[in-house]
């Protein structure tokens, strides 16, 4: 009988690679540090918005009270773990900012958000309308960085459990199933006050 075999460094090489995409689940669907301003995300100028890349950060900025605007890099998937840094650069605090998932169209998607007085929420935008899916408002959480400290935030998109962690912990998670699959991406909104800008980092996803 012919006798099959490995060699024992391609049996280790085996168990190293298998070790990796273990440890590192299915790999890196997109990353951007924003140092290039050609990677896809929204670039426009208004009379109440501006959005774009600037010294190596994406920006949203707002001039009017109430306004909610989100950029996405045109990329699609379904269950996904996106991370970013973001902080306040001016402004008021009464605003929110955070990270985009499953964004179907302008009008469905979830999104995570923060605000830099210390409070968050998960809400889901279903046919236009907006839905708080942790409580009745924004929620208090000592894991955020109050004023213009840089916050990093990961979501995990895992079928319909919804997960937002603000600097290592856990804020808030949800179940719902309503959006599968859409764009991934970074929102903000301006309080009361209606002036706000917003820095955003090291955006990066991965499969979950």
């Amino acid at each position: 009988m012919q006798r099959r075999y490995i060699p024992l460094f391609l049996l280790i090489w085996i168990l190293i690679l298998a070790g990796c995409a273990g440890a590192g689940g299915r790999g890196v669907l997109f990353e951007d540090d924003f140092e290039d301003s050609s990677s896809g995300w929204d670039v426009d100028r208004y009379e109440g918005l501006e959005r774009g890349y600037q010294a190596g950060v994406y920006f949203i900025e707002l001039h009017k009270p109430h306004w909610f605007t989100w950029s996405t890099p045109g990329r699609r998937a379904g269950d996904v773990i996106v991370e970013a840094d973001v902080r306040l650069a001016s402004g008021a605090g009464d605003g929110h900012f955070g990270v985009i998932c499953r964004h179907a169209d302008a009008d469905n998607f979830y999104y995570f958000a923060i605000s830099p007085d210390g409070y968050y929420a998960i809400l889901k935008r279903t046919n236009g309308h907006f839905e708080v899916l942790t409580g009745g408002g924004m929620l208090p959480t000592q894991a955020v960085k109050t004023g213009g400290e840089i916050n990093s935030l990961m979501v995990v998109c895992r079928g319909e459990k919804l997960s937002l962690y603000v600097n290592g912990e856990r804020a808030g998670e949800v179940t719902d199933g309503t959006h599968r699959k859409g764009e991934f991406g970074l929102g903000a909104g301006s309080g009361a006050t209606g002036s706000i800008r917003v820095e955003f980092d090291n955006f990066r996803v991965t499969w979950p």
